[in-house]
């Protein structure tokens, strides 16, 4: 995957900028043997997804520099065979792994709560202003997606199904208002709205997991060219 050759790369460079603080008689070896440790970790299937893969092999990189900048002596011997095991190792991605699930969690309360809310207009009745509002927040999003700049397919997919839910609401809201036809059928046209909704919000999460890897991969390496231009 393009995505893991990026995350490769920004690994080797970590783990080069790590080696030239250590001493020259030491300085190869450490290279090549923490060198071999990236793709074992990246691609080891055991330890879990490929986002997950790609975050433990940056960090077991980027604590080799943290480690030969604290202390360059004492660090000769502490990452053989880092991925392998220790108690120390183990506190590391147990820690990681916390802070990814509590943000993953706290990132879909996030969304529920949203689509919760736009569940309850469905039910309870729409509200004018709330779906006029969800069209227009919505509409300026994918157009901001669309922007080569900040081009984002996973933001406009979510972004038009959306529309697509406040356009519903919108149009059963109206109706309510003004007494126009059957309030069945419209209704059926905001459900039918919200299923498009749910049906583009599939496809967002699809694509967000996709990106992932390539994503912390782009971070990290430009967070390393900054540091080398530094």
């Amino acid at each position: 995957m393009r995505g893991e050759r990026h995350a490769l790369r920004a690994g080797e460079y970590l783990v080069s900028r790590a080696c030239r603080r250590l001493p020259a008689r030491i300085r190869e070896e450490r290279y090549q043997e923490w060198l071999a440790e990236l793709p074992v970790i990246l691609h080891d299937r055991e330890a879990g997804p490929a986002p997950l893969r790609v975050v433990r092999m940056l960090a077991f990189a980027a604590d080799t520099l943290r480690g030969t900048t604290l202390a360059p002596d004492a660090y000769r011997g502490a990452h053989r065979g880092a991925h392998r095991g220790g108690a120390v190792k183990t506190i590391r991605w147990l820690a990681v792994g916390l802070l990814l699930i509590s943000a993953l969690l706290g990132a879909l309360l996030a969304l529920l709560a949203y689509e919760g809310y736009i569940i309850y207009q469905l039910i309870a009745g729409a509200s004018l202003i709330f779906s006029a509002t969800l069209v227009l927040v919505h509409l300026a999003s994918f157009a901001a997606s669309r922007i080569r700049r900040w081009d984002t397919a996973t933001i406009s997919w979510y972004s038009m199904g959306k529309v697509a839910a406040g356009a519903g609401l919108l149009v059963r809201a109206i109706a309510s208002q003004s007494g126009w036809g059957h309030p069945l059928l419209f209704a059926i046209i905001s459900y039918c709205g919200y299923a498009i909704s749910a049906a583009c919000l599939g496809v967002a999460v699809v694509l967000l997991i996709r990106s992932l890897p390539h994503s912390c991969a782009r971070t990290v390496t430009k967070a390393g060219n900054q540091a080398r231009s530094g």
